[in-house]
């Protein structure tokens, strides 16, 4: 029995789906009720994959997974969109799309009708169904072999063993692409084919521009001819230390004991006369002109001349060398740009003219401090400003000639490596431009179309042939399915016009003894109901019985039919399942009348009296603001009362009693359900089918006095296709509250009867 349904993912309306613990489990036999496109079909669509075992899809690419336990409850399994095919059960579907499948046949010419039963050769014709069946197995497989043909094996040109595409274009890239570099060895068939399957995942992600596939194959098909360089250029840069040094020199004097004017006003005579001085130490004549020195003239000279300032020629001395070595520094010997390799050749260059720009740039302002120091010994003794200067840095330009250089040594310390990751993205490319320019996807998709196809036409002529077999050996008779079946069609619709017939060896419908044709959707309904029913029967009659092991799922049976055929529909079901030889049933319904009548029968007479919401095996789909479908249980609001209005009132009356308003556990569907009740109290008030509820609700609630707050507003934002406002927030929504307050406040006080008749007063 299945237990749970774990998640589902990409199905429709249900994108998201997982199963919350509160739900408890489902049981034996389950009742999902929710209101029309909520999800109930598209669930049975489901159910459907498993029966079909995957020849009928509905979307691309679902993520299912079913939980089941044996009979005591221990979960002994899965059941998922990768293993579905092995499940451990059989599954019967009615819906919609079984209506359908009654009724209307595929494409493929039939010439018998889409009913057929199993059923034995009491009447003679048995031979000529059998014919009948082989005769159609002709046409499906000559359609087979159509299809294969034109589809299958014309894709599988592209891999088959010898003379492929694949092998063809491995040739033209070993050839034309790649210079000769490669042989069959390196890249062939089964090359092609495993990048094949790599690159078609995404076939633009691998797909490179002209400029990265010349770039990358250069790569690829480059010779090991380059060696490694140096690559950890630098130099301390000391331009602003220098700059500093230089500004003090400037700014620092000497200080001056005797006063020789000559000497201030002539730079030249002084540097001559400070260089006499050291000449004529304890000396008396001069010695330039032998004449006697006048007393104290060195001595007064020494102190012209004092300490302080040849401190400060000795500082520009040692400046000027310093500078001069700053120049020095960078005058650096970078390799030749030949000696990279050619895919690092141009950040290099770029690189090393961004270098020779702001070393150029750093020499301007060293000559900038040498020419300051040049103007200092014309004011030794006074303070002078330096020139300004632009603090230019060498680091990042290094940086940028470092990180080119590393990346060519890396290359080739890994060339052997980077040549063959380039040549694989190379060749990623080359396939990848391939198969999008010979629509290698659409054909794909075409054979893999075909190849369902054909999975479905081998399994209906398996089928077929299991038909014949059992038709040949122990099928029941025609006159007993045929009044089976007639008489299940009285019973749902109430007369005995619409009939089954042997006519020419076929069954036929008839009205009234002629031909059946323009069926209403009731007639159809209770016809593929009865035939579904008939099908349970053959089931269940089988040796053995396949009914045990069978899964049913039966969507609004009711659909297309009036009030009147809810509880033979009711009656038919329970007196089919009244048993116990089944594995599980689902029934669902957006019919709240036919929920309650189901909910109340005998096939679920052991399940009124719980009080706990997890042990009743009522579900609720629900669709949520996001636009997705969801699995909820039934609120218990719905599960209590036989009437949906009855319910939707106390849903509504329980929102306006609770405190935690926002806390609410049902809050998404108050507007559809306020819309729900007026309709239903509007039409109770004034059954007209011609006016819309706008117009009842104006005409019921204008009674002289205002109308309820909010009415028409409630109408307007619960309406399903206006339902994105609620998800925007519109203010509207924010009014809400006193939109359901006033609506029952009214009803109590202008309907007291039908107020108390709800309340359960007397």
């Amino acid at each position: 029995m299945i237990t749970k349904l774990v998640k589902l993912k990409k199905f429709g309306i249900y994108k998201s789906f997982s199963w919350n613990e509160d739900l408890g489990k489902f049981k034996k036999k389950n009742i999902i009720y929710g209101w029309n496109y909520s999800g109930k079909t598209t669930l049975s669509k489901l159910f459907q994959i498993l029966e079909f075992k995957g020849s009928k899809q509905y979307f691309s690419n679902p993520e299912f997974s079913f939980e089941y336990s044996d009979n005591n409850g221990n979960v002994i399994g899965s059941i998922t969109n990768s293993n579905y095919q092995e499940a451990p059960f059989f599954f019967k579907v009615f819906n919609s799309q079984y209506i359908k499948d009654v009724f209307i046949s595929d494409d493929m010419d039939l010439d018998f009708q889409p009913i057929s039963f199993y059923l034995g050769d009491e009447s003679g014709v048995l031979d000529k169904q059998i014919k009948s069946l082989v005769n159609y197995n002709e046409l499906l497989l000559a359609r087979k072999g159509k299809i294969k043909t034109f589809f299958i094996d014309e894709f599988e040109k592209y891999d088959k063993k010898t003379g492929s595409k694949f092998s063809e274009k491995a040739k033209e890239i070993r050839k034309n692409y790649l210079d000769g570099n490669l042989n069959s060895d390196n890249f062939n068939l089964s090359h092609f084919r495993t990048i094949a399957e790599k690159v078609k995942q995404d076939l633009s992600a691998y797909i490179l521009s002209n400029e990265d596939r010349d770039k990358i194959k250069n790569e690829a098909t480059s010779e090991k001819k380059f060696e490694l360089q140096k690559d950890d250029y630098n130099l301390t840069e000391r331009l602003k230390q220098l700059s500093d040094k230089v500004q003090a020199i400037l700014e620092d004097t000497a200080p001056k004991a005797i006063q020789f004017p000559e000497l201030d006003d002539d730079q030249e005579l002084f540097q001559w006369v400070q260089t006499g001085v050291k000449l004529h130490e304890n000396e008396t004549n001069c010695k330039f002109c032998t004449k006697e020195l006048p007393k104290k003239r060195v001595q007064d000279l020494n102190s012209y001349y004092s300490k302080k300032l040849k401190e400060i020629q000795a500082l520009i001395e040692t400046a000027s060398s310093e500078i001069a070595s700053e120049k020095e520094k960078l005058k650096i010997k970078f390799p030749d740009k030949k000696n990279l390799g050619d895919n690092y050749q141009n950040d290099y260059s770029k690189a090393i003219e961004a270098f020779s720009k702001a070393a150029k740039q750093y020499a301007n302002q060293l000559k900038i401090l040498e020419n300051d120091l040049k103007r200092k010994p014309n004011s030794y003794f006074s303070s002078i400003s330096a020139t300004s200067i632009e603090l230019v840095s060498l680091e990042t330009a290094l940086q940028k000639i470092n990180e080119s250089v590393k990346k060519h040594n890396s290359w080739i310390e890994e060339f052997d490596d980077n040549k063959r990751k380039a040549l694989a993205k190379l060749l990623d490319h080359y396939v990848a431009e391939y198969l999008l320019s010979d629509s290698y996807l659409d054909k794909e998709a075409n054979s893999q179309r075909a190849s369902r196809v054909i999975f479905k036409i081998d399994a209906l002529v398996d089928f077929n042939k299991i038909e014949v077999s059992k038709l040949e050996a122990k099928l029941k008779s025609l006159v007993k399915g045929q009044e089976e079946l007639n008489a299940t069609l009285s019973i749902l619709l109430h007369r005995n016009d619409v009939q089954i017939k042997i006519s020419d060896d076929k069954f036929t419908l008839e009205r009234g003894g002629y031909p059946a044709s323009n069926l209403s959707e009731g007639e159809k309904s209770a016809i593929a109901f009865a035939y579904f029913l008939t099908e349970l029967k053959s089931l269940r009659t089988e040796e053995p019985s396949l009914l045990p092991k069978t899964v049913i799922f039966i969507d609004d049976p009711i659909s297309s039919l009036d009030s009147n055929h809810i509880f033979q529909i009711r009656s038919l079901i329970q007196d089919f399942f009244k048993g116990d030889d089944y594995a599980q049933i689902f029934i669902s319904t957006h019919n709240f009348e036919f929920f309650s009548v189901m909910r109340d029968s005998d096939l679920f007479k052991n399940v009124r009296g719980l009080d706990k919401e997890e042990k009743r095996p009522f579900f609720w789909v629900r669709r949520k603001d996001d636009n997705t479908s969801t699995i909820e249980k039934l609120p218990k609001t719905f599960s209590e009362y036989k009437s949906e209005y009855v319910a939707l009132f106390h849903l509504l009356r329980d929102y306006k009693e609770n405190l935690s308003k926002q806390d609410f556990q049902y809050a998404v569907l108050l507007p559809n359900a306020v819309r729900r009740f007026i309709e239903l109290y509007t039409a109770m008030k004034y059954p007209s089918s011609h006016d819309s509820v706008d117009v009842r609700a104006k005409l019921v609630f204008d009674n002289g006095s205002k109308t309820p707050h909010g009415v028409k507003l409630l109408h307007w934002f619960s309406h399903q296709l206006q339902f994105e406002k609620v998800q925007q927030h519109d203010d509207k929504l924010l009014q809400i509250d006193d939109a359901i307050d006033d609506l029952l406040t009214y009803i109590e006080k202008e309907d007291g009867l039908h107020w108390n008749g709800l309340m359960n007063k007397p």
